[in-house]
C-alpha cells in the first residue's frame, strides 16, 4: 500500500542548537522558519498526511547537539508512525557507549557528518560506530557535501566507498543526495547496493536536482531515492509541491522531462522497510 514517508525531519529545541549556528543559517540564506519546536513539526507533518517520517538529529559538533532522550520522547508520541536518529560526535572517547545508549532508547539509526565533524569517514574513529551500527542492523546516515562550516575535504560521498565495501549489510544514507557531488553520489549507488541518498534540502535549487534526478535516471539507481523535507528548511507539504512541479519550466523552454511515475514512487513507494527499519 502506498505510503508517504519523509525520511529527514528534524525537531529540536532552541537551546540545541548555538547562536553562531543560528547567525550562519542567517547568513548563509537558509529558507525556513529556522527553528522545530515538537508543536511546529507536529502541526507540519499533519498538514501534509505524512504516513511515516524519520526525525534526524543534528549532527553533534561545535556546542550543537540534540540529545537522544528528546528525539526519543518525540517519536514516542507517534508510536508506529515515528523513528528516530541520534547523532554522536566519533572523536568522543564516550561515542560507541553513547550510540549503544541511544539505540537502548529506541532509536533506530545514526546520523554523522564527515563535513561538520572534521573526520574523514575512512578513519579508525568512525569505525567502531559502523560495526555497532551493522551489528543492530541499523542504518547511518552521512552529511557529505557542502555546508556553513566545517571541513569539505571530507565532503566527497565517494569516501563512504571503503565504508560500503567493508560492511556490505550496512545500510549507507547519504543525505541531500551529497550535493553538490551528485553524480558521485550516483556512482556510488549503482556500484554499493547498500547505499542510499534522500533529496532532503534540494527542492528549492530545482537545476540541481533535475541534473541529479537525470544522473540517478542513467545509472539506473532511482529505487534507491529518498524523499525527505529537512524540515525546517522546508515543511514537506512544500517540498512536496515543488517536487511535483520540477518539470515545470515555463512557456518556450522545452527539456527532457523527469518521468511523473519517478517522482511519485520516490514520495509514495520508499518504506522504512526498505532499509529494514521496524517503526513499533
Amino acid at each position: 500500500m502506498p505510503e508517504l514517508v519523509d525520511w529527514h525531519t528534524h525537531c529540536f529545541l532552541h537551546e540545541h542548537r548555538t547562536d553562531e549556528d543560528r547567525a550562519l543559517w542567517s547568513q548563509r540564506g537558509v529558507l525556513g522558519p529556522g527553528e522545530a519546536l515538537p508543536e511546529q513539526h507536529g502541526a507540519m507533518i499533519d498538514e501534509a498526511g505524512v504516513s511515516r517520517f524519520v526525525v534526524v538529529a543534528i549532527p553533534k559538533h561545535s556546542g550543537n547537539h540534540t540529545p537522544p532522550e528528546f528525539i526519543a520522547d518525540y517519536v514516542g508520541r507517534y508510536p508506529g508512525r515515528a523513528v528516530g536518529f541520534c547523532s554522536v560526535h566519533p572523536d568522543d572517547e564516550d561515542a560507541p557507549e553513547e550510540f549503544e545508549r541511544a539505540l537502548n532508547l529506541g532509536l533506530k539509526g545514526i546520523k554523522l557528518s564527515p563535513t561538520y565533524q572534521h573526520v574523514d569517514p575512512r578513519g579508525k574513529a568512525s569505525w567502531p560506530l559502523y560495526e555497532i551500527a551493522s551489528h543492530h542492523k541499523v542504518p547511518v546516515m552521512f552529511h557529505c557535501g557542502g555546508a556553513y562550516t566545517g571541513n569539505l575535504e571530507f565532503s566527497d560521498p565517494v569516501l563512504l566507498d571503503k565504508v560500503a565495501m567493508a560492511f556490505p549489510d550496512l545500510k549507507i544514507i547519504v543525505a541531500h543526495y551529497g550535493q553538490p557531488y551528485m553524480e558521485q553520489t550516483a556512482i556510488l549507488m549503482r556500484k554499493n547496493e547498500n547505499v542510499f541518498a534522500d533529496l532532503s534540502a534540494r527542492f528549492h535549487r530545482p537545476w540541481q536536482l533535475y541534473n541529479g534526478l537525470m544522473i540517478a535516471e542513467e545509472y539506473r539507481v532511482t529505487e534507491r531515492l529518498l524523499f525527505g523535507s529537512d524540515f525546517p528548511v522546508r515543511t514537506t507539504a512544500a517540498a512536496i509541491a515543488e517536487f511535483r512541479g520540477l518539470n515545470d519550466w515555463g512557456t518556450g523552454l522545452a527539456m527532457p522531462r523527469i518521468p511523473e511515475k519517478t517522482i511519485e514512487a520516490i514520495l509514495f513507494e520508499r518504506p522504512l522497510s526498505l532499509l529494514g527499519i521496524d517503526p513499533a
